[in-house]
């Protein structure tokens, strides 16, 4: 049977941190060949999630079947749908799903907890079934880490990496000599000075709640912040306050009108048409800053770093992967899918698509440097991100109610209400939540 598409096509985004691997060291094989028809025969049947990386992957799917002598059909759904489907299948036990696209900022620790996540430790040193040119190492630290539990299985292998970055108008910088902030202290008098409403706004970031919780790090964290201390909430400490302080203050000062129910769509027009001097958030998002066909900035923009902080320079990331379904009855073929689907080639051909990867090698490729989709200091801020990347979201069975929880103290900040009063509430919720479900 020919491989079944289904929906595709969409731009959600969801790299790397400063953490360990855990206990999990890979040695390359030496083998000298390796068989890919192993499983020749074998159909396999994969649940997909509508994103950038799946769209460059699907394209190259019969290379695989190809290769390996298998059949692959698969399904693309959206986010919510995928993992919904994922959940009523796995909950029936039906060993019909093979392997996955797996968001691991939401779905690491519950996934891993219900024993839906076949662990790949022995598949990666096994070299009967890794390729001696995969390369584990090759990964970032950042991505190493994503895709590993606290027990030290692997989860999964690292697929698309998102990393927040600065978006900046350099047509608005130039004149005014302006440049990046390196830290915290720096960006409120930079905004300020970039603010000429209704014309400009000083700067766009993401107020709706839930949505919010993932840009909120980019100033959590470089002003010392965590989620959790000693396993137990930590929201209400100074260092969030002056965080929310600071994300609410620059919304509410210097932000579009209706900022406070902004999502990424919302950010990412306003910026696109010009009405927005910065910019923080995830920086896959830039593809369509310099699309010709969607935005008024092509050739105008400019990216860095986020600025640091008194608690250090990091940048949030959000790590998805290919991952092995335990009850799948294919588990080694479904890894060798998986396998293929993060190697170099592949991740040579999403970078050049404009995708973000975690592989360190593919930065260097002959093939992206002669035929860059981005411009340069979109891959030098990209590349220094990942290098100060840390998980963007906590750790947690409820990531997605943490982050209700957050959100709704953000949006309330921006609205006006005292910082110290709406973590005081989100301290005792996010505990009372962990007491429920980390347990």
């Amino acid at each position: 049977m020919a491989a079944r598409r289904l929906t595709r096509r969409a731009f959600l985004a969801t790299a790397a941190a400063a953490a360990t691997t855990g206990p999990f060291v890979f040695t390359p094989a030496r083998a000298q060949s390796f068989n890919w028809k192993r499983f020749q025969g074998k159909e396999l049947f994969l649940m997909l999630t509508k994103h950038p990386f799946i769209d460059v992957l699907e394209k190259n799917i019969p290379e695989f079947e190809s290769l390996s002598g298998m059949k692959v059909k698969w399904e693309t759904l959206p986010e919510i749908q995928a993992r919904q489907k994922m959940t009523v299948e796995m909950t029936a036990n039906s060993g019909g799903i093979d392997a996955f696209f797996t968001s691991l900022h939401v779905e690491k620790k519950r996934f891993w907890k219900a024993g839906w996540y076949h662990p790949l430790n022995k598949f990666l040193q096994d070299t009967t079934l890794t390729s001696p040119d995969f390369d584990w190492n090759d990964f970032s630290p950042g991505a190493r880490a994503g895709v590993t539990q606290p027990d030290g299985s692997i989860s999964a292998l690292a697929a698309f990496i998102d990393a927040n970055v600065f978006f900046y108008r350099k047509d608005l910088f130039g004149p005014k000599n302006l440049t990046p902030p390196k830290t915290l202290n720096d960006l409120e008098p930079l905004v300020q000075k970039l603010h000429a409403p209704p014309g400009t706004y000083g700067i766009v970031l993401r107020g709706l709640k839930n949505a919010n919780a993932t840009q909120y790090p980019s100033i959590l964290f470089p002003m010392g912040g965590t989620y959790l201390k000693d396993g137990k909430a930590a929201l209400d400490t100074k260092e969030q306050v002056a965080a929310i302080d600071l994300y609410s203050k620059l919304l509410r000062q210097y932000g579009p009108p209706g900022v406070v129910n902004f999502n990424w769509y919302e950010c990412s027009a306003s910026f696109m048409q010009g009405q927005v001097a910065i910019y923080m958030d995830g920086v896959n998002f830039a593809s369509q800053f310099e699309d010709t066909a969607k935005s008024k900035v092509v050739g105008k923009v400019g990216y860095a770093v986020l600025p640091s902080g008194p608690g250090g320079h990091f940048s949030p990331i959000y790590i998805t992967g290919m991952a092995v379904n335990a009850q799948s009855r294919n588990k080694e073929a479904s890894y060798l899918f998986c396998q293929w689907a993060t190697n170099k080639q592949n991740a040579v051909r999403e970078l050049m698509a404009g995708v973000g990867v975690g592989r360190t090698s593919t930065w260097d490729s002959p093939e992206v440097k002669a035929k860059p989709k981005m411009p340069a200091d979109w891959y030098q801020a990209y590349q220094a991100s990942l290098k100060i990347g840390r998980q963007g979201l906590p750790e947690i069975v409820g990531v997605t109610e943490y982050r209700d929880i957050i959100g709704v103290a953000i949006q309330k900040a921006i609205e006006g209400a005292p910082p110290a009063q709406v973590l005081a509430q989100a301290q005792k919720d996010f505990q009372d939540m962990l007491n429920r479900t980390e347990s």
